[in-house]
C-alpha cells in the first residue's frame, strides 16, 4: 500500500507541474476579448498551454497592475501588450525579455520596418507587432470635386489654397480639424507635421533639434492654418481624436487624420455620412516629398520574471507572427505590422484603401524612442499648446521645450549611475 501511495504521490506531482509550466498569464482591456478567448483555445489545441487573462477597464488600470506587478517580481504575468513609446523605459527598468534568439532572419525580413522598430531599443528586439497602426491622412473625394480638384495636393501651400476653395464655395465652414488639446494626440500631430517638413526631435547624441528653423516652421504653420488662413476648427485647441472622427463621419471637414483602418467604419452608414466617399491619401508635406506620418504601433512581450520564456514566445509568435496578424487581420480588423500580410489578397478583398495605406507605411516616424518619453511628452504638450494658443512664440515653446529635455534626460542618466 505504502508503495502504491508513494506512485500515486510522484504521478500527482508531475501532473501538477506539468500542469504549472503549461500555463501563462497576461493581461489587457475589454476589446476584442471574444477573439483572444478563441485564439487562446485554439493555441491550447495545438500545444496544451493554457493562457489566462486578466481583464481590466480601459485607462490606466492595466499600465498601474503591469508595472506593481513587475515591481514585485514579474511573475504575475508572462506576456502582456507594449506601446512603442513604454518600450524604452521597460527595457531600462529590466522588465522585458529581449528576444533576439527566437526572431529569426526570415521575420525580420517580413516585418514592415517600422512596426519591428517600435519593438527594438539599442539594437535589441523586446516583441512582435500588434496592432501596427498609424495616423492616416482621410480626404472626402466628393467634396474635393465641388471645387474642381480630382485628386488631394501633395503639398502644404496646396493644402491652403484648396481649403479656403472649399470654404469660399460654402462646402465646408472650416476645411479641416486636428487633435490639438494638451494631450498626447497634441504630439502625435506635431511628429507628423514636424516630419513633413523634414525635422526630427534629436540628433544621434540625443542632443534637442526640434526647435531648429524646421521645427519652428512646422510649429508656425499649424498656428497660420488657425489663426491667418482660418481652414482649421479654432475647436480643435480641445479636440482629441474623438472629436476630429465625429467631424469626419458627420462631413463637417474635409480631410483629417484617423488611426487604425479608417474605411472600414467610413464606409459604414450606421456611423458616417458619407460612406463611399472617402479616400486614404499620403500625407501632404512642405515640398511634396516627405509624406511622414506618426507611428503608434504595439507589440506583444514577455515579462523578464516569467517562468516560462520559450512558451511565452511561441505564444506571441502564434498570435501576433505573420499567420496570427493575418488571422487578427481578418476577424478583428487588426492592422498587420507584415509585409506578407499586406500583400495578402484574402487580406486585400477586406476594405478599400489599403494599398494607398501601405504605400504609407513605408513614410512612418515614431515618436522619440527615449527612456524618459512620458515625461518629457507631458513638457511639450504644454509648450506646444502655449505656442498654439499664442501664449508664447513657436520659438520661445521649442526652446523651453528643448531646455526641459535635456533637464530630463540628463537627471536620467545622473539616476542610472
Amino acid at each position: 500500500m505504502k508503495k502504491v501511495f508513494l506512485v500515486a504521490l510522484i504521478v500527482f506531482m508531475a501532473t501538477f507541474l506539468i500542469a504549472e509550466v503549461k500555463e501563462l498569464n497576461t493581461i489587457f482591456g475589454p476589446e476584442d476579448l471574444n477573439y483572444y478567448i478563441e485564439r487562446n483555445q485554439k493555441f491550447y489545441d495545438e500545444t496544451g498551454v493554457r493562457v489566462n487573462i486578466t481583464v481590466v477597464p480601459y485607462g490606466r488600470d492595466q499600465n498601474i497592475k503591469l508595472i506593481a506587478s513587475m515591481l514585485a517580481g514579474g511573475s504575475q504575468y508572462d506576456i502582456f501588450i507594449i506601446d512603442c513609446v513604454e518600450v524604452p523605459m521597460y527595457v531600462e527598468s529590466g522588465w522585458v525579455l529581449p528576444i533576439d534568439e527566437w526572431l529569426t532572419e526570415d521575420l525580420k525580413k517580413d516585418a514592415v520596418p517600422f512596426a519591428l522598430s517600435g519593438m527594438a531599443y539599442e539594437g535589441h528586439w523586446y516583441g512582435l507587432p500588434w496592432v501596427s497602426e498609424w495616423k492616416s491622412f482621410v480626404y472626402n473625394r466628393e467634396m474635393i470635386k465641388k471645387v474642381g480638384y480630382s485628386e488631394f495636393p501633395k503639398t502644404w501651400d496646396e493644402v491652403v489654397e484648396l481649403s479656403k476653395k472649399l470654404q469660399q464655395a460654402g462646402v465646408v465652414k472650416y476645411a479641416t480639424a486636428w487633435s490639438w488639446a494638451q494631450k498626447e494626440s497634441l504630439i502625435c500631430d506635431f511628429v507628423a507635421i514636424l516630419s513633413s517638413f523634414g525635422g526630427k526631435f534629436f540628433d544621434e547624441e540625443l542632443k534637442p533639434v526640434f526647435n531648429n528653423e524646421k521645427g519652428v516652421q512646422a510649429v508656425q504653420f499649424m498656428i497660420d492654418m488657425i489663426y491667418k488662413h482660418q481652414i482649421v476648427n479654432p475647436a480643435s485647441l480641445g479636440w482629441t481624436e474623438t472629436e476630429v472622427y465625429k467631424a469626419i463621419y458627420n462631413k463637417d471637414i474635409a480631410f483629417g487624420m484617423m488611426w487604425g483602418l479608417p474605411l472600414i467604419d467610413l464606409d459604414n452608414p450606421e456611423i458616417s455620412k458619407g460612406p463611399g466617399e472617402w479616400e486614404i491619401g499620403l500625407m501632404p508635406s512642405v515640398d511634396g516629398k516627405h509624406p511622414y506620418s506618426v507611428s503608434g504601433p504595439m507589440g506583444w512581450a514577455i515579462s523578464y520574471g516569467t517562468k516560462n520564456p520559450k512558451e511565452a514566445f511561441e505564444y506571441i509568435k502564434f498570435l501576433a507572427g505573420p499567420e496570427g496578424s493575418l488571422d487578427a487581420a481578418l476577424k478583428a480588423g487588426i492592422v498587420p505590422g507584415w509585409k506578407s500580410v499586406w500583400e495578402n489578397p484574402q487580406f486585400n478583398k477586406t476594405v478599400r484603401g489599403l494599398d494607398k495605406m501601405y504605400e504609407q507605411a513605408m513614410y512612418i516616424v515614431h515618436r522619440p524612442q527615449v527612456p524618459w518619453y512620458l515625461e518629457f511628452s507631458s513638457v511639450l504638450q504644454e509648450e506646444l499648446h502655449k505656442a498654439l494658443t499664442r501664449q508664447k512664440t513657436p520659438k520661445a515653446a521649442l526652446d523651453a521645450a528643448a531646455q526641459a529635455a535635456i533637464k530630463i534626460r540628463d537627471g536620467f542618466v545622473k539616476s542610472k549611475k
